[in-house]
């Protein structure tokens, strides 16, 4: 690829990451909880499972599924009602000092989900589809270098755009985490957080309006 087609991927793909949706609406839940450091392994799942899934399609899985309406109809789909779980889980989150038993809390999304959670979770995030049907139709090139070559180019430059686009995110949510002591700020921004991402779902939701 070009210098300059490089540059605009970066550019595209920097823009994708650091613009609210689902994958930073849960940066900044977990950063809230866990901080940085412990909230790094989701950060890193994140950038990598999407990286991973830009090379999978770009391979030539994403020319059959772009192709077949009713397959990604059903991936919105999942991909909506997995996000209102996930908005639900973070509103309702207990608050305050920890209790007895079992109960999920913002902390416990960072450490249950992880690395592989958060990666895994690229492919049921309607945003992630969208970027990644956009990055593939924009600049890969059928009549430049082998489609395995590009497709490897396109997740390596999202790593480090990416990484770069999310981090905010995470820090701004460990930023606040120390005001959030207060049980009701807490509440207020686990809800906060929770309308923010089922506000992020809207734009898919109006796609197929």
């Amino acid at each position: 690829m070009a210098p300059e087609q490089l540059i605009a991927f970066a550019t595209f793909a920097f823009v994708a990451s650091a613009t609210p949706g689902p994958n930073n609406v849960l940066l900044t839940a977990i950063g809230s909880s866990v901080g940085i450091r412990r909230g790094m392994p989701a950060l890193w799942g994140i950038v990598f499972g999407f990286a991973a899934m830009i090379f999978a399609l770009a391979i030539g899985l994403g020319g059959t599924l772009f192709t077949i309406a009713y397959v990604m109809d059903a991936i919105r789909i999942v991909g909506v009602l997995v996000l209102l779980w996930l908005a639900w889980k973070i509103a309702t989150a207990p608050v305050g000092p920890p209790a007895s038993g079992d109960e999920m809390r913002p902390r416990d999304i960072g450490r249950r989900g992880g690395f592989i959670g958060a990666a895994l979770f690229q492919w049921v995030n309607p945003k992630a589809w969208i970027v990644a049907a956009g990055a593939i139709t924009a600049y890969m090139q059928p009549d430049g270098e082998s489609a395995l070559y590009q497709a490897g180019t396109l997740a390596g430059v999202f790593v480090v755009a990416a990484a770069i686009g999310c981090l905010p995110w995470l820090a701004f949510g460990a930023a606040v985490g120390t005001l959030l002591e207060n049980p009701k700020l807490a509440r207020g921004f686990n809800i906060v957080m929770a309308v923010l991402l089922v506000a992020s779902m809207v734009p898919v939701i109006l796609e197929r309006a």
